[in-house]
């Protein structure tokens, strides 16, 4: 009689892609995150922002106050999560738990620094977060009910491997912007993902997820899905911040 025990990772270990097939795949995934960056450049209102001279103070705040509560909100999900991959993967698991544990309380640093520009914890705990947030924290529950975690993994290779690239660039103008001594947070959160080498601890995880060329297609579906999901958070970001002060009378 056949072991009625599933969904516990003890099947074939092996991964669909060997070492050099998944480099392959991650230097084309790569490539469709960056030609996805131009698009962002393209079409998100005031999507290089953060990078200019004149920093708009509410943008500023209002997007510090968002990433805690997206860090916050989506780690509940990420912690889900770690149950479906575990069932699939043990060794992807394993990696994701630990990329987990590091990433878990980045919520602080956000905060850490908004009280630096004047916004207390109390203020920050009032504001409620954005619809587009509820609304990618809901996306990723749907997808561990009905298609599984590779879409969450997805979204986090997605945000790590920006970050990497995109964050010191960023971080760069604020010191100007803003000021050095008010950005510390943020500097400390852009160090853990690259020194950790956030992206490829992710990745990781992702490789032990691949099944079939229909999980690699799904992996950029997502990708693309979640893009999606990010610039409805910006152009909202932008509409209560930068355009709403452009309306009102001088």
């Amino acid at each position: 009689m056949p072991n009625r025990v599933t969904n516990v990772g003890y099947g074939n270990s092996s991964t669909f892609l060997n070492a050099a097939a998944s480099a392959e795949l991650r230097a084309k995934i790569d490539e469709q995150i960056d030609q996805q960056v131009l698009e962002w450049y393209a079409n998100v209102p005031e999507a290089a922002h953060l990078e200019g001279k004149n920093v708009d103070s509410d943008y500023y705040k209002r997007h510090l106050i968002e990433t805690a509560w997206r860090i916050r909100l989506l780690r509940v999900a990420e912690a889900k999560a770690l149950v479906e991959i575990a069932k699939r993967s043990p060794e992807a698991a394993q990696v994701w738990a630990n990329y987990e544990q590091e990433e878990m309380l980045h919520d602080e640093l956000f905060i850490t620094d908004l009280a630096k520009v004047g916004v207390s914890r109390e203020q920050f705990l009032a504001t409620e977060p954005y619809l587009s947030t509820k609304l990618l924290t809901g996306y990723f529950s749907y997808l561990l009910d009905h298609e599984g975690p590779l879409g969450v993994v997805a979204y986090s290779y997605l945000v790590e491997y920006v970050n990497v690239k995109l964050e010191p660039r960023k971080l760069e103008a604020l010191k100007g912007s803003v000021g050095e001594g008010r950005i510390g947070g943020q500097i400390s959160h852009s160090h853990t993902d690259i020194n950790d080498d956030h992206p490829g601890e992710v990745w990781a995880a992702v490789r032990h997820l691949l099944h079939d060329e229909d999980d690699v297609a799904a992996f950029k579906r997502y990708l693309k899905e979640h893009q999606a999901l990010l610039a409805q958070y910006f152009e909202e970001l932008y509409l209560d911040t930068i355009a709403k002060a452009e309306k009102q009378p001088a």
